[in-house]
This record gives structure tokens, sequence and C-alpha cells, in this order.
């Protein structure tokens, strides 16, 4: 299954689309602008959208819509908490590379030399290959939801609550050989940072909750941040309701809130809001949580083969601003959570900044696939280059298809 919603492509479109508009080092925030493509995005689908962009010193943070979907539970707030999904891995990505420099990991070892016997493998991926996803391991969420994939949630409602340990979730997850020989491909896998997770609680004697406050939550004053406790459900706090779509007319939003905390954990269980999150990644940037050397490391990209690259739990999303004569490397990530759905890219010197997030995992087209993408990626633009793309241009969605596609949410992400 390809994901419906091709970044990427919409991307080089609206860049084809509007030669004259503004250049990649925009001077101050365009709050018109964003306003207005915050709308657009929230029209599109009529959910409820979360934002926050950073230029400099300078923030805008906004909102559209309602919490829950039929209009109640009040208007969304900036400070409302989603899960973010797999923004968590760049969170257990920067763990490990404090651990490198503390001598305690290499990351070029097998993962077996920490973990002997968690993998079934003969030849066994590094911890790199796990970190950039190029171990050959597969997706323990296909297992988990089978019909999911198939377009029917009947595996979903039966599943959803179901507490899962760290170790059942890898043993789900690798039932199967390996893709390919480490190191030779590349292809996503939320197993692998599963067990990158009972890596660092190998390496430190310690929850995997309690190193993140420890290493990136509290020395990032993420206040508002927390990975949740095992055999949890819910989300602390106010927040927009995630939903699935069903693909049934009667009943076509279902609520995943219960949805169990443990089916996510180190794959993508945190939970954040907007300004959390952009704080992590200036944190990350700004060498409050890792010196030069390891967010160089942090930053050596792989080819994906959709239009994007990857680090270690970064993704790099290369873009040239409308205007702008040079191509630049964004980084961040995204994150589907089944319900909630997080986008998050930044300049590498911490002074362009957008992250934002809707809560419908729409997977049956209740919105049209084409103009849900391009209103994300004109505010996306908007944010990162202070440029307005415009209306999509006709047959924008049959080229758009052809084109190379970012692992936007469901698909390369598959579900964090």
């Amino acid at each position: 299954m390809r994901t419906h919603l091709p970044l990427a492509g919409a991307l080089a479109l609206a860049i084809i689309a509007t030669p004259g508009a503004a250049g990649a080092a925009p001077t101050g925030l365009d709050e018109d602008l964003l306003d207005r493509k915050l709308e657009a995005l929230h029209d599109v689908a009529d959910h409820s959208v979360t934002a926050e962009v950073r230029l400099g010193d300078d923030t805008w943070a906004e909102t559209a819509g309602t919490r829950r979907i039929d209009g109640g539970g009040g208007q969304v707030d900036e400070d409302d908490r989603v899960r973010i999904a797999s923004l968590t891995k760049s969170m257990v990505a920067t763990v490990l590379l404090q651990l490198q420099d503390e001598g305690d990991v290499d990351l070029d070892r097998p993962l077996s030399d920490y973990l002997p016997g968690l993998l079934p493998y003969e030849q066994e991926p590094t911890v790199r290959q796990v970190m950039q996803h190029t171990s050959g391991m597969f997706e323990y969420f296909y297992y988990l939801y089978v019909s999911l994939w198939e377009g029917d949630p009947a595996d979903f409602y039966a599943n959803y609550r179901t507490h899962y340990s760290p170790e059942e979730l890898v043993e789900i997850g690798t039932q199967d050989p390996l893709l390919f020989e480490p190191g030779t491909n590349w292809s996503y896998s939320n197993t692998g940072y599963i067990a990158l997770g009972l890596l660092i609680e190998e390496l430190t004697g310690d929850d995997l909750h309690e190193v993140l406050d420890d290493r990136v939550f509290d020395p990032a004053d993420l206040d508002d941040t927390y990975l949740p406790k095992d055999d949890t459900s819910g989300i602390r706090g106010a927040n927009p309701v995630p939903y699935l779509t069903t693909g049934d007319p009667r009943h076509p939003y279902f609520d995943t809130t219960k949805l169990s905390n443990n089916q996510f954990w180190a794959a993508g269980g945190v939970m954040s809001t907007m300004e959390d999150v952009n704080d992590f990644y200036d944190a990350l940037t700004d060498g409050t949580l890792l010196d030069d050397a390891a967010l160089a490391e942090m930053s050596q990209y792989v080819e994906t083969g959709d239009g994007t690259v990857y680090g270690l739990g970064l993704i790099g999303l290369p873009l040239t601003c409308p205007g702008a004569s040079e191509q630049e490397v964004f980084l961040g990530h995204t994150g589907g959570g089944l319900g909630h759905q997080t986008y998050s890219f930044h300049s590498a010197d911490g002074e362009r900044q957008a992250t934002f997030t809707w809560n419908i995992d729409d997977r049956h087209g209740a919105a049209d696939p084409a103009e849900l993408n391009w209103a994300l990626s004109a505010l996306l633009i908007a944010g990162l280059c202070g440029a307005d793309i415009g209306d999509m241009p006709a047959g924008a969605d049959q080229r758009a298809q052809a084109a190379p596609l970012i692992p936007a949410v469901e698909d390369l992400l598959l579900l964090g």
C-alpha cells in the first residue's frame, strides 16, 4: 500500500507553479499567509489543526477546529497534546548518540552484541543500520492489523486495546526472514525502534520513559511532553480526539483515544505539543542535546527512494524554496499515530521551524487526497519558505501521483 499523501510530489509541483514566489530565507513571518493556509488545511477535511511556526525569535501559533469531529469538546487549543508518533524516533536516536559519546555503545556493532537472542537472524544488523532503517527488518504493525492494510478495520477493533510487551512486538515483527541483507537497501521498520528502546533500557538500567525524561525532555525544557508508562491507554490532559476513518458510511470515524500506549512505545509513543516539538528540534540543533559532531553523524543521510533521505532518527526533506537558487535539506520527521498526524521540519541552523498536526488518519478518502496533500504542502512551504504556492493547479493530482513521494504518514511511516 502506498501513502495517499504524496507530499514531495506536490512540493515539486508547487515550486514549478510559482517561479516568482518569495525566496528561501524569509525576513519575517507572514502571519496572514500562515492564517490562510491553516484555514485552507482545516477546510479540506474539516478536522482540527494545530500549528506553530518560528523564524528566529518570532513565533506564530494558531489552531482551527474543535476537539471532536461532531463539534464538541471545545475549540482545539495550541497547548493540546497529541501522540506525535514517529517523531519519537528522533528522541530515541538522540539518546543513543549521547550514549555513544559516553562510550556505552558502538553504533557499528551488531545489536546482538548488546541484546543476544533478541533477533532471530544469522546476519544481524548493526545498531546504526536499525536506526537508519537499513536493517531489513519487517514491520510488526502489519501482523497486528492485517485487515487494516486491506481497508477493513476489523483487526483494529479487536486488538487496539491489547497491551504487548516490547519483546512481544519484536517477536511478532521478526517472524519472517529479513527483507534484505542489512545495509543493502532501505525499508522503514517500527520493529527496529522497539528493539532500540530495549537497547537503551539495557545500557542505562532504567525504564525508557525515565531515560527520555532525564536525557531529552528535562534538558530541552519540554514541560508538556511524556512517554506513557507501560500498560496504559489514552492521553493526559486536553487533546484533539484522534480518529481513524472506517469506510463505513454509518460510522465513518472511530475514536482511537484508548489505543494501548504499549503498541507504539519507542517507535512512536511520545505525547507532546507543537511548542514542545519545536523546542525539541531547537535543542537538537543548538547544542543542548548533542554536540556538532554527533548532530552531523545523525544527519548523515541515506536514500530512501521516496523523494526524501534518512539519517539516524531523522527524515531529511530536500526542498528548493520558491525563488531560491539552491536546494536545502530540512531535518525533522513525520508521524502517523492512528489518529493524530504530525509534520515537523526545521532548517539545519534551527532558525526556521514548522510543526503542525491534525487529528484524522484518513484511510478511506473522506477528504480528497490531492487537495489534502496540496493544503499540507502549502502550509509547510508557507512556514519554511515564507512563500504562497497558491491554489492547486488543474491536473496536479495526476502529476503528483507520478512524482517522488515523501514518507508522509501511513505507508512509509506505516503507523508511526
